[in-house]
C-alpha cells in the first residue's frame, strides 16, 4: 500500500504545478500574485515539516535567557517584547539579549526565507 503525500507533500506538489505549469499561462499582470502564493505555500510546507519544533526551540531559548538574567516571566516572544519595551532587562545582559534576538530571527528566516542568511557559524 502506498501512502498518499502528507500535507507538506501536497503543498509541494501544488506549488510546483503552480510555478511550472500554470504560471507560464497567466497574463503578466498576474505573475507576481502567483509567485507570492507559491512563496506562501513554501513557507506553509516548511512549517508543516518542522511541526512544533520551532516554537519549542524558541521557548527554550527565551527560557534560558530569562533564567540567566534572573527574570521571572513567561518564556514567550510577547513577554520578551514587553520586557524590552519596559527596559526591564539589565544592561549586563544586553549582549545575551542581542544573541537571543539574532537566534530567534535566524529561526524565523529558516522558515520564511531560508536562503536569505548564510549558514550560522556560531
Amino acid at each position: 500500500m502506498i501512502d498518499p503525500p502528507d500535507g507538506a507533500g501536497l503543498l509541494d506538489v501544488a506549488r510546483r504545478i503552480l510555478l511550472d505549469e500554470l504560471l507560464p499561462l497567466l497574463p503578466s499582470d498576474k505573475t507576481y500574485d502567483a509567485r507570492m502564493i507559491a512563496r506562501a505555500m513554501a513557507i506553509a510546507e516548511r512549517e508543516l515539516r518542522q511541526g512544533d519544533a520551532a516554537a519549542k526551540d524558541a521557548t527554550g531559548l527565551i527560557a534560558a535567557f530569562l533564567r540567566q538574567a534572573g527574570i521571572q516571566a513567561e518564556p514567550t516572544e510577547e513577554a520578551l517584547a514587553e520586557l524590552i519595551r519596559q527596559e526591564t532587562i539589565p544592561p549586563r545582559d544586553s549582549h545575551a539579549l542581542r544573541q537571543l534576538l539574532a537566534a530567534l530571527t535566524r529561526a524565523k528566516l529558516a522558515l520564511s526565507n531560508p536562503g536569505y542568511l548564510p549558514p550560522h557559524t556560531g
